[in-house]
């Protein structure tokens, strides 16, 4: 069980608030976008696209402010307490990714100690609007099988000049945000340190050095001219822990980790008149990683793992069309070495280069289409494919709207399996979606949605041999389901509700025919409610998730499914109180109940018969805190800004 107190005081410069409300306005199909119109940005045409505002994630307990915590109680996303990364229509984590400005950012994730689940790296507030597209996307956007969750950061006019300090029993983080008439900036600083976490509330872990982290952020944004703007963004961090456990066989594992990580990003934006724009960007990611008794005890891994993604793209637009065609590249330097009794060192340089055509047609006031075609070279493995994409939307009435996708998408084979052989070829998926959205106002949405997935070139080898004659694209499967999601309100009531079914069944790794991935559930339900109480000034939220049990396997073959997981639940709940002006006390709780979610088991190596639980290592989360506001403006609060 872990206790946090927080206490966040905040400075703003300006006596104005500017209030947006974050969410697209669906109900328009030609405008269905992430940014606006004027630097030329159109990402939002999938059949099946749910947009959530900074606002969503800070109230939803279930989240505790992460944003890929957010997108787990949205319809067809699973994340299991003991991983955290996202599993979208039944598929592996490996087959999202997570797009900021328009490129893709490698390991977007933080670090964390074995069966505990990871959070984003990034901050919440930079961001003005996040959509998680499963449904489909663009040509524009590949090397993901199942879905994107595309980010993108604020425009200049949404932030606000202020000041926050924040002192914890976990981190202290300062932040500082300025604002001119051609630019904004916002620039962070935070300490993590969990030794007087772990000293009140200890987990089943023995924390010989509580976990560590110091990560610096910073993100500009500048307009040259009406016609010319770029973003900026770093982040840096630097983490680290040493912890002790025993394995399934009772030997005592004790893992040193580190982790350094440097991101920087560069978007740049210019319209040449009425008809043509441009756009630019590129980043780059090195990520390095160390760890002791990874597998066996006395075992050391070392990676560094470098990725630059850089595009560049025209965009046509006039009244009936917009056309989008643009080249991008990635570059993924790798190297791993790995020490036991001996060292075994992998070197590998991956470089994908593609090509895209999209075309967005404006047909009439109530039918949409889009079309696009995506070609990308891999270097490594010598392979090239061609992935068309279709999609159609039409308003029957103001507010209701049908939508269909189909499309071919690609994706490298993971590192994990490009380190052991260069004779693969991409992993694919064709997918169909469609898809009914009833949209009575702003806040409120029904949307139901059916896929069809079919999957080939999956990678497959055979267990205990990794020679590269073992490794290769035998692996097939299908899978299909239906996503329910309602977001309505009654008066101060807010309530969202969500269903996935998804039968899946695919040949992987080691399987030799299809099987139920170990980390898909058949039925998930996600309810979130936020109240505001005026009489006492507060906003009381709740979240409850419930999913079906995930099956597991003989731990050697012929790997028979042994049987499924009991069920998964788990309750949180939030109180934030706005006792005046300016100031906001907030308690949240994480599995009130402390439900203790069985994920799967861990069999022996040593003795197959033997096996135990994968449980989460803590049973419940709380946190607690104080934000204080000092404004010219007495009515501002930090509520939106948790």
């Amino acid at each position: 069980m872990a206790f946090v107190i927080l206490i966040c005081i905040s400075i703003s410069l300006k006596a104005q608030e500017n209030k947006q409300q974050l969410l697209s306005d669906t109900v328009q199909l030609k405008t269905v976008t992430v940014k606006g119109a004027k630097y030329g940005r159109f990402t939002d045409y999938s059949a099946q696209t749910l947009q959530i505002s900074t606002f969503d994630i800070i109230t939803n307990p279930a989240a505790m402010a992460d944003i890929i915590g957010n997108m787990r109680i949205l319809p067809g996303v699973q994340a299991a307490d003991n991983d955290g990364r996202l599993i979208i229509q039944g598929g592996g984590t490996d087959e999202s990714q997570i797009y900021i400005n328009d490129l893709i950012v490698a390991n977007p994730y933080s670090s964390s100690a074995k069966n505990r689940g990871v959070r984003s790296r990034f901050n919440s507030d930079l961001f003005e609007g996040i959509a998680l597209q499963s449904g489909g996307f663009n040509a524009e956007f590949g090397q993901a099988l199942s879905g994107i969750v595309n980010l993108n950061t604020k425009e200049k006019e949404q932030m606000e000049a202020r000041t926050d300090l924040s002192v914890s029993s976990v981190y202290t983080g300062l932040s500082y945000v300025d604002t001119k008439p051609s630019y904004a900036y916002r620039a962070s600083l935070d300490y993590s340190n969990l030794a007087p976490y772990r000293q009140l509330f200890p987990d089943t872990y023995d924390w010989r050095k509580p976990y560590q982290q110091l990560a610096f952020d910073f993100f500009l944004t500048k307009e040259f001219s009406p016609r010319t703007k770029i973003t900026a963004q770093v982040h840096t961090s630097r983490a680290g822990g040493v912890y002790a456990f025993e394995n399934v066989d009772s030997i005592r594992m004790e893992n040193h980790l580190k982790q350094s990580y440097f991101y920087a990003q560069l978007n740049v934006y210019h319209i040449f008149n009425k008809r043509f724009s441009l756009s630019a960007a590129g980043n780059v990611v090195i990520d390095q990683f160390g760890g002791t008794d990874m597998q066996y005890r006395n075992d050391k891994l070392d990676e560094r793992n470098i990725w630059s993604h850089n595009k560049i793209n025209v965009q046509y637009k006039n009244s009936k069309l917009t056309n989008r065609t643009g080249i991008e590249g990635i570059a993924n330097p790798y190297r791993e070495t790995y020490f036991y009794d001996r060292n075994y060192t992998t070197s590998i340089s991956s470089h994908l280069v593609s090509v895209y055509n999209d075309t967005k047609f404006f047909l009439s006031n109530n039918l949409t289409a889009s079309a696009g075609l995506r070609g990308e070279y891999s270097v490594y493995l010598k392979r090239f494919n061609l992935a068309p994409r279709l999609y159609i939307g039409y308003r029957l009435q103001r507010r209701h709207i049908l939508s269909a996708s189909f499309g071919e998408y690609f994706q490298l084979p993971a590192m994990r399996y490009l380190k052991r052989s260069d004779a693969m070829d991409f992993t694919s998926v064709d997918k169909a979606t469609v898809s009914y959205s009833y949209l009575p106002n702003r806040n409120s949405k029904l949307q139901v949605d059916a896929y069809y997935k079919k999957y080939k070139n999956a990678v497959t080898y055979r267990e205990g041999q990794w020679q590269a004659p073992e490794t290769g694209n035998d692996g097939k499967g299908t899978g299909y389901g239906a996503d329910v999601f309602l977001k309505n309100n009654y008066k101060t009531l807010e309530y969202w509700f969500s269903y996935s079914y998804n039968h899946t069944k695919k040949q992987y790794d080691w399987f030799p025919e299809a099987v139920v991935p170990e980390y898909v559930a058949r039925h998930s339900f996600n309810a979130t409610l936020k109240y505001w109480l005026a009489p006492l000034k507060s906003l009381l939220s709740a979240n409850y998730g419930i999913t079906s049990g995930t099956p597991y396997y003989k731990a050697i073959y012929p790997y028979n499914e042994l049987g499924r997981t009991p069920l998964r639940n788990s309750l949180s709940l939030s109180w934030s109180y706005v006792p005046k002006p300016g100031l906001v006390v907030h308690f949240a709780c994480q599995n009130v109940f402390g439900y203790k979610n069985i994920y799967g088991y861990e069999y022996s190596t040593i003795h197959p018969e033997n096996r135990r639980e994968i449980t989460n290592p803590e049973s419940r989360f709380l946190f607690l805190g104080v934000f204080m506001t000092l404004s010219n403006n007495k009515k501002l609060n930090q509520l939106k800004n948790l």
